[in-house]
């Protein structure tokens, strides 16, 4: 399956979370060409980094958005739109759950402090100093799930403590998407696919730095998606 990355970020935990459920992942460089990579996979993962480009979703620039890999944001974007039309498996995480949702149409806030002011009451951004990899569960970030959703199902749960590590958000959720979790504040956390596919799945938190920590949670969720991937024809 494909695994897409920022230019410097070598995603090893990501890498490694796929092998844990028996997969074999090819790390996919956004300089290629996105049509090409795809050609012959199983399945698209694709993963965190810098913050979507404002201009990507019709937006002006913004002063909290100082990071982009426009780029990535091309390449992700032509990705995501052929797997559908493929009816590839995909999981989004983190970014990756932003990008997807641009890529059909949704926008984003580029800042959840200054989108939300006093009705930010949950902590989205909770980094260690010089983390690179690893997040963290932070017992206040708490995302309830919808019960009829599969993101439900597959966890086994509607209650669920995740990492935090983003200042972007979902705003206007694309049409073809579904919203099927959110934190305490109102903020997306989960989305789902309303078009049809073997699996799809985005979630703004990072289940591959979790595996050892969320009683199986996050093991469940890449398990279900490399399952997902065997049974797609590659």
């Amino acid at each position: 399956m494909l695994v897409t990355a920022s230019f410097d970020d070598p995603v090893l935990e990501s890498l490694d979370a796929l092998r844990e459920a028996g997969a074999e992942p090819v790390r996919a460089d956004a300089s290629a060409d996105p049509l090409a990579v795809l050609a012959g996979t199983c399945g698209l993962l694709v993963t965190g980094g810098a913050d979507v480009a404002p201009a990507r979703y019709g937006a002006p620039r913004s002063p909290f958005v100082t990071e982009v890999e426009p780029e990535r944001d091309a390449f992700e974007i032509a990705l995501l739109r052929a797997a559908r039309e493929r009816g590839l498996p995909v999981l989004a995480l983190c970014r990756g759950l932003q990008i997807a949702n641009v890529a059909f149409g949704g926008t984003l806030i580029a800042d959840i402090p200054h989108a939300l002011g006093e009705r930010a009451t949950v902590p989205h951004d909770v980094r260690d100093p010089g983390q690179q990899e690893h997040w963290r569960l932070v017992p206040e970030h708490v995302v309830r799930v919808e019960a009829d959703s599969a993101l439900a199902r597959l966890l086994g749960t509607t209650r669920v403590v995740t990492s935090a590590a983003h200042h972007q958000a979902v705003d206007r959720c694309a049409a073809d998407l579904r919203v099927v979790g959110r934190t305490a504040d109102g903020i997306v956390e989960a989305l789902e696919a309303r078009f049809a596919a073997p699996f799809w799945l985005g979630v703004q938190w990072h289940p591959e730095s979790n595996r050892a920590d969320d009683d199986g949670a996050s093991r469940a969720l890449f398990r279900a998606f490399v399952e997902a991937c065997s049974r797609t024809p590659g």
